[in-house]
């Protein structure tokens, strides 16, 4: 199963942002999208999220490459939207920063992204 963590910024409404995100992202073939629960400080009351953060679960697929690249997509799209937002995107010790940058510099950048994914899996 592969996991990628995605770490979004840019917006004063970045939980209400990243719960929009976690939705587009479900209507993927993807396995899960969850928000990571962060350890509350003694004497707090429960456990909150990471705001900013999801783990997305691809699961076992034979296509994950077409995954992470719909994936990115949809994350490039959200970036997009407002020149001050960015996304992370790690696998492991790889990484793929989006920003509101150049639509071609993106879609070259995922490209690169997903083959490095791909030869490490073979």
């Amino acid at each position: 199963m592969m996991t990628l963590l995605v770490r979004v910024s840019g917006d004063e409404e970045l939980d209400a942002e990243t719960r929009k995100l976690r939705r587009a992202l479900l209507e993927l073939d993807v396995e899960d999208v969850r928000l990571p629960e962060v350890v509350a400080p003694d004497g707090a009351k429960g456990a909150g999220t990471d705001i900013g953060a999801m783990v997305v679960s691809l699961g076992g697929s034979a296509v994950l490459t077409a995954l992470v690249t719909g994936v990115c997509q949809v994350l490039r799209t959200w970036v997009t939207r407002d020149k001050d937002r960015r996304v992370v995107i790690e696998v492991g010790d790889h990484k793929l920063e989006l920003t509101g940058g150049n639509a071609e510099q993106q879609a070259s950048a995922i490209e690169a992204f997903t083959k490095t994914l791909e030869l490490e899996a073979d």
